[in-house]
C-alpha cells in the first residue's frame, strides 16, 4: 500500500491508538523510515484530532524524545476514502515489538522503565 500521492511506502503496522492508527512506512525516494499516522477523514469534522496532536508537538520540538514532523496533512491519493496523515521521525522499536522479542513477558524493572 501507498500513501501520499506514492511517496511513501507503508512497510508494516504498527499499532492503533484512540483516534488512528500507526504504520511503519518508507520513503520511496531515498529509502528514509518514518512513522505514519493515518486516521480517516470525516466530511465536516470541525475537531481533527491530528492536527491538533500536530499543534503540540511543534509547541514540543526539540525536547528529548519528540519526534520532528516531516508531513501533515490529507491524502488525496483517493477520492472515496481521504485520510489524515502524520509523518514523523520513528523513535525506535514498537512496545509490540519489545515484547515480542522478550518471549511476551516484561520484568518488573522493564514495566517500571516503561512507566517513566
Amino acid at each position: 500500500m501507498e500513501i501520499l500521492e506514492g511517496r511513501f511506502r507503508v512497510v508494516k503496522r504498527l499499532g492503533n491508538g484512540a483516534f488512528g492508527e500507526i504504520y511503519k512506512v518508507e520513503k520511496k525516494k531515498d529509502g528514509s523510515i518514518y512513522a505514519a499516522k493515518i486516521e480517516r477523514a470525516v466530511k465536516n469534522s470541525k475537531h481533527v484530532m491530528l492536527f491538533w496532536e500536530s499543534k503540540l508537538i511543534h509547541k514540543l520540538r526539540g525536547k528529548t524524545y519528540i519526534p520532528s514532523l516531516y508531513y501533515i496533512g490529507t491524502d488525496k491519493t483517493n477520492e472515496k476514502n481521504q485520510f489524515h496523515v502524520m509523518v514523523m521521525d520513528m523513535l525506535g522499536p514498537s512496545l509490540e515489538d519489545l515484547f515480542m522479542q522478550c518471549k511476551r513477558k516484561f520484568d518488573l524493572k522493564t514495566c517500571c522503565l516503561i512507566a517513566q
